[in-house]
């Protein structure tokens, strides 16, 4: 829409645009690395026009170009306009460039000469690593290049000889069955051209230093600092967390460079180094494989005979090494808030000893003992004993050192253990766990039998299964008294950690004397030991010691203080039944004179509370009492007295009695606003709809979550089902609190324990693939989203473009060739995009300049489809009028005919029953009255029977689907708290 190529490339390239073409990256906030300067951090400002900060270079997009291309004013608008495929006066339109084609023969001499090219390169390549990787001794174990090369260079030296002898088509036959291995083949060979080590020598390395750094651990210091490590990375393997020790010991939280980036608006310092570690990448394969029978395990044959098979979706375990950055190695913006640990006096000491009694697996008691003796797990009467009089301190670690006693060291239970596995075995020599517990050796062997499994990978390695003794499961015969106490200690000491319980200097000075002369494979056996107990511990500790701070209403994460009534208010209600030292500002339901329930819970302003009545479970009523310096018995009494309750007998009812009076209340709300709804006016009926803004879950709105209690603008809501798909996506994962708060999710495990809406952020969503395809979903739409544009009743506009093979070349065209070409707009051409309202008023001139101004400088954030240029049409709808508009090199031209009035309504006549339900639907058969028609029959006079709106109140009513706040009212709550516990700020993500 310029007059020259100047005006056409300022009004429809933006200099930030051509920057992007031209291969600079630039920033969500518009910073770029600058090219006329060596620059090394973004100083570069990068819009309609540029700015250096750095060197002072500005300009507009023309300038840009002719300074990055050393090129004139006017040769950078023509390259400008060329690469954009711009047109503009006094220029022909752009000549279509034609490639030569290729015939059969051309192309499978191609296709010959380079399968040929790759094969012979990697023959040689094999020839080398044979000779260069082999084993100098016959202990050495064989290199894996080594090993491919005695297994494929045989069979690659055939294909050789097959391209030089066989016949034309046998070599047609064999390409196209192998394409994709020679290509697979071609760029692997490109990496080692680059001489860069493959995930396989790169992950031996690695494993190489671990273990050396596991022969050097065992030294006091170094083994408590690598304790340390493991208690806050007690989720990890030995393998991380001994490379997480051996690169940087004091690491906290960490994460992978764009995550931090990404997901948390973290960026990693100027020159800090990555920790290496080994991270998991399965994929599933399909394979099939015969169909047994669950009895006899024999293959099921079909009535001809021949053996069934079926498909099976395998996983296959892959491993690679990635680097991961501490958080004390980035910066910006602040984590949620995380909760702290226990600190070292153990608070809520009462619940913490209760919360190891549950996880033990035999009784605790406390006994009188020697000074020297803090406890013992006797296996004879399978029981723990404690010695009496220790601090809070040494008790706890006495206990979580004789729990582990019992859970690694009980003969009794030890006995039992199986020591056989099977394990995953490629020929390279890569070994995976497949399958554990299996008591013999021969039922290890039957298994892997019958599982009948073999695999080649990606390197052309093939996978099998095979038997061998679980060395993590050696009997407990043949471990020491010493070896038992190191494993104890050292799981105390890391569970302890974990929490925050300073045990002192624990001495681990026999370390050292302990692992002289043992072997590798049986120090990693005792490490993995403790890494597994470890975890398990203080994962079943974490849920315990919540479960019973919920059950006595504590608070883990609030300093206790006491509550008592005074002494007017005792003297003052001597029938008052006693009640046990309420010590905690926490929800609780209290029975008052047996006829009213009172539920309160503590709030920003005070107490919150609702009054239930204890007959019909009825709400009465509720309220705030503003009155945060109140205990919690006080706020009782005063709401008692605001309310006219009586006060005499006050009885602690149990919080599982909270959801039925809820489930009550909700219940007699929900038949209320019923009876509402059904004297009411009634609605009117929805039209369709134009394009919606693609929310990331549908079944949950906003106002759903304004209404649950959280209003952040920011934050989209969405339900369990959703999170979790999100969160695989590696979307961060927001839990919503109903008092306005949210906590990031670091495990999927924490959206499966709460009971109400999750979040993802707004900006993160929109830059998310998932958005992306929900925006890209609307194409497979085209009929109904046109229909309701047409039979919008207000004011709006859609944009169509050339559909994206352009059946017609005639994108960027204006009309001038087309008609020049006797080409014809045709609607099947063209793909519509995008429809929305009309925001403002003006005239239909107005607004598609409004619109070419938005779509090209503002375009909304669910529109992916090139700015609008020439070649586009708009088709506004004013006034009930639709009109057409071509976008043409200057202005806009009005189009007539490229929309029929109604595209369904031929059709619809051509097979409807009922002219009077022409509206874009067949409705043949017997019609049923709606709502809407009986309430429109009401209104121009007519009589309607009153059965006939009830049912058709009950037809709509049942086919609603229920909402997700009734969902979530209707669902048993996990917790009654208005926030969440918050994560340890020592968790890794």
């Amino acid at each position: 829409m310029a007059e020259n190529v100047f005006e056409a490339v300022k009004l429809s390239v933006s200099t930030r645009e051509a920057a992007e073409f031209y291969g600079i990256k630039v920033s969500r906030t518009g910073m770029a690395c600058c090219p006329f300067h060596d620059d090394k951090n973004p100083s570069m400002k990068v819009d309609q026009r540029f700015h250096c900060f750095g060197c002072g270079e500005d300009g507009d997009v023309i300038d840009f170009t002719a300074k990055l291309f050393d090129l004139s004013s006017k040769e950078a608008a023509e390259k400008l306009a060329q690469d954009f495929g711009l047109i503009y006066d006094s220029q022909a339109p752009p000549r279509r460039r034609y490639v030569r084609q290729k015939t059969e023969a051309q192309k499978f001499r191609e296709d010959r000469q380079s399968c040929y090219r790759v094969l012979s390169d990697y023959y040689y390549l094999l020839k080398k690593w044979e000779a260069d990787r082999s084993p100098r001794t016959p202990e050495e174990e064989p290199h894996p290049r080594f090993v491919e090369a005695i297994q494929k260079k045989s069979y690659v030296e055939y294909l050789l000889d097959l391209f030089l002898y066989e016949s034309e088509e046998g070599q047609k036959a064999w390409i196209a069955e192998h394409t994709a291995e020679i290509t697979h083949l071609e760029r692997r060979l490109k990496i080692m051209a680059e001489n860069k080590p493959t995930n396989r020598e790169r992950l031996r390395e690695i494993t190489d230093g671990i273990e050396q750094g596991i022969k050097e651990l065992f030294e006091s210091e170094k083994y408590m600092r690598y304790l340390s490590v493991m208690s806050r990375f007690h989720r990890y393997s030995v393998n991380n967390t001994m490379l997480i020790y051996m690169q940087k010991p004091d690491a906290t939280l960490v994460a992978g460079y764009n995550k931090w980036k990404d997901q948390f608006e973290r960026h990693v310092k100027k020159g800090e180094h990555g920790i290496t570690i080994i991270a998991p990448t399965p994929y599933k394969k399909k394979i099939e494989e015969q169909k047994l029978d669950p009895d006899t395990k024999a293959p099921i044959l079909d009535k001809d005979g021949k053996i069934v098979t079926e498909e099976k979706e395998i996983e296959i375990p892959m491993f690679r090494p990635v680097k991961v950055f501490d958080v004390s190695q980035t910066d910006g913006k602040p984590l949620p808030e995380l909760a702290s640990s226990l600190s070292g006096n153990v608070p809520n000491y009462e619940a913490f000893m209760e919360a190891l009694r549950r996880s033990a697996p035999v009784p605790i008691t406390f006994e009188a003992m020697a000074a020297d003796t803090d406890g013992y797990f006797s296996a004879d009467h399978q029981k723990i004993a404690i010695r009496q009089g220790m601090s809070e301190v040494q008790t706890v670690s006495a206990t979580v050192h004789e729990i582990a006693h019992s859970k690694l060291h009980d003969p009794k239970k030890y006995e039992m253990l199986p020591s056989w596995k099977v394990v995953l075995e490629s020929e390279g020599g890569t070994k995976h766990d497949f399958k554990l517990d299996f008591a013999t050796e021969k039922e290890a062997e039957q298994f892997a039998s019958d599982m009948d499994w073999r695999y080649v990978d990606e390197n052309q390695f093939e996978w099998r299964l095979a038997v061998e003794e679980d060395a993590t499961a050696e009997k407990q015969a043949i471990k020491n008294r010493h070896t038992e106490e190191v494993e104890a200690e050292s799981i105390s000491y890391a569970v302890c950690k974990y929490f925050g319980i300073e045990t002192g200097e624990n001495s681990f000075g026999y370390i050292a004397s302990w692992s002289q002369g043992k072997e590798l494979k049986e120090l990693r056996a005792s490490l993995e030991t403790i890494n597994k107990t470890s975890g398990t511990l203080i994962s079943d500790i974490e849920r315990h010691y919540k479960e019973i701070c919920k059950e006595r209403g504590i608070d883990p994460h609030a300093k206790a203080e006491p509550e008592t009534a005074s002494i007017e208010q005792a003297t003052a209600m001597p029938d008052m039944e006693v009640l046990e030292t309420d010590s905690s500002q926490q929800e609780a339901l209290f029975l008052i004179d047996d006829a009213t329930y009172l539920h309160i819970q503590p709030c920003d302003s005070g107490w919150d509370y609702t009054m239930y009545d204890k007959e019909t479970m009825k709400e009465l009523d509720g309220g705030q009492l503003d009155a945060p310096e109140f205990p919690r018995m006080k706020a009782v009494l005063q709401i008692c007295d605001d309310n006219n309750l009586g006060s005499d007998s006050v009885k602690y009812a149990p919080l599982s009695m909270i959801e039925t009076l809820q489930e009550a209340a909700y219940q007699q709300m929900q038949a209320e606003a019923s009876q509402m709804a059904a004297s009411s006016q009634l609605p009117e009926a929805q039209e369709q709809a134009l394009d919606e803004y693609p929310m990331p879950d549908e079944q949950v709105s906003t106002p759903d979550m304004q209404e649950y209690g959280y209003s952040y603008d920011g934050m989209f809501p969405v339900t369990r089902e959703r999170a979790l798909e999100l969160d695989a996506a590696g979307l961060t994962v927001y839990v919503l609190h109903e008092d306005n708060t949210e906590s990031m999710v670091f495990d999927p495990q924490e959206i499966m324990d709460h009971g109400g809406l999750f979040g993802v952020d707004r900006e993160e969503w929109e830059k998310s693939p998932q958005f992306h395809e929900k925006v890209m979903e609307r194409q497979e739409h085209q009929q109904e989203r046109e229909q309701a544009f047409l039979a919008q009743n207000r004011d709006c506009f859609a944009i169509y473009q050339v559909s994206r093979d352009d059946p017609q070349n005639v994108r960027f065209m204006n009309l001038d060739w087309l008609k020049s070409h006797a080409i014809s707009i045709d609607r099947s051409n063209y793909d519509l995009i995008y429809t929305a309202p009309l925001s403002e008023s003006g005239t239909v001139p107005e607004q598609l300049e409004k619109l070419y101004e938005q779509f090209n400088l503002q375009k909304p954030t669910d529109f992916h489809s090139p700015s609008m240029s020439v070649s586009d049409i708009v088709a506004i709808k004013q006034d009930s009028k639709v009109s057409c508009h071509y976008c043409d090199s200057v202005g806009f031209t009005q189009i007539p005919g490229f929309l029929p009035e109604n595209p369904l309504k031929n059709a619809e006549m051509a097979v409807e029953d009922d002219y009077g339900m022409i509206d874009g639907i067949i409705n043949n058969g017997v019609k049923e009255p709606t709502v809407a028609e009986l309430e429109q029959q009401a209104r121009s006079g007519q009589s309607i029977s009153l059965m006939d709106l009830a049912a058709a109140a009950h037809r709509e009513e049942r086919e609603k689907k229920k909402s997700v706040m009734e969902q979530l009212k209707s669902q048993p709550k996990a917790e009654h708290k208005k926030t969440a516990p918050k994560k340890s700020a020592e968790r890794e993500i």
